[in-house]
């Protein structure tokens, strides 16, 4: 039975190009379904869990967009889960879930009432003990599409499934409708959930040298990147002038600041590619800016750099 809980709630369905929402303030839930995941993580990668977020700030983050032109993952006009802050991003994420007992999910709707079915609805609740919980489900999860995989299925594969049932950016009911068509003999689903999860960041603290700077200003700057940033575009984005004419040219961008010393985090930075190491086998402590990327694998912390090496004078270098 669905239970219907009259309750008012902040519309967070925003539209783009001709997708026009009709938002309705009520809170529907339902207990469904039931599940278990096999995902891995690849080694020395982090836990994208770590970043993930509650209830509320999933309710308040997630937006429906709409691509105006076709693209290799997406058609035009039809609407995707998206973030509402540059801060947060909607991630994937897909679990092998049992159906014996039901899923154990609670659902809440957070816009809908369009003749289309389409809105926004979320996991409200994971029951505890249920298949969902033991797959890994969360509140805060929005189911994207279910698929029925065939009897030699193996759950981390990479198989792709002949029946996938879309319903991502759909209202309650187109929801409930999706689930509620698995035949009754389907053991277990593939559910493809949407999740919020917070960026990582990056404390990127970057050292001018002492002669570039007028007397009483200090050479340092502070700057917060995004993890997986380009090191040397983010610099350049956020005000660090780059400008060392006692510099070589970089083979690679043709800047003549693009080395860079990091004197801190180094580890939260990518691996050197089979050119750089070579170029920079002299000096190991050196980088090429525009061939590094910040806060590696989904890390975050601080790094300490500094820039226009040559215009460093062998005492200040100390």
């Amino acid at each position: 039975m669905v239970r219907l809980t009259l309750l008012v709630l902040a519309a967070t369905f925003v539209a783009s190009s001709s997708f026009t929402p009709r938002v309705f303030s009520h809170r529907r839930s339902s207990p469904l379904f039931e599940g278990g995941s096999m995902k891995v993580a690849d080694a020395g990668v982090v836990d994208a869990n770590v970043y993930n977020v509650n209830l509320e700030k999933a309710a308040a983050t997630l937006t429906a967009s709409v691509q105006v032109e076709k693209s290799a993952v997406r058609a035009p006009g039809v609407p995707f889960l998206d973030s509402k802050s540059k801060d947060y991003f909607v991630d994937d994420e897909t679990f092998l879930v049992s159906r014996d007992g039901g899923l154990g999910l609670e659902l809440l709707e957070l816009a809908g009432g369009r003749d289309d079915g389409f809105g926004i609805t979320i996991v409200e609740n994971v029951v505890k003990g249920s298949n969902a919980e033991k797959a890994g489900i969360l509140a805060g999860d929005s189911i994207a599409s279910v698929g029925i995989p065939s009897p030699s299925f193996v759950f981390g594969s990479g198989e792709i499934l002949a029946d996938v049932r879309d319903c991502e950016c759909r209202d309650f009911d187109a929801t409930i409708a999706v689930l509620s068509s698995i035949p009754e003999d389907v053991d277990c689903i593939v559910v493809n959930l949407k999740r919020v999860r917070r960026w990582p960041k990056i404390q990127l603290r970057v050292e001018y040298p002492p002669s570039q700077c007028a007397e009483g200003v200090s050479n340092v700057k502070d700057i917060e990147l995004f993890a997986g940033e380009n090191l040397q575009r983010a610099m350049l984005n956020r005000g660090i002038i780059l400008d060392d004419p006692g510099q070589g040219k970089c083979d690679f961008c043709g800047k003549n600041s693009c080395v860079v010393s990091v004197y801190g985090g180094r580890k939260l930075l990518n691996p050197m590619g089979l050119t750089e190491e070579k170029l920079m086998e002299r000096n190991p402590r050196c980088r090429l800016s525009c061939k590094t990327t910040v806060g590696y694998n989904m890390a975050e912390g601080d790094v300490n750099v500094r820039v226009n090496l040559s215009q460093w004078s062998s005492k200040e270098e100390k």
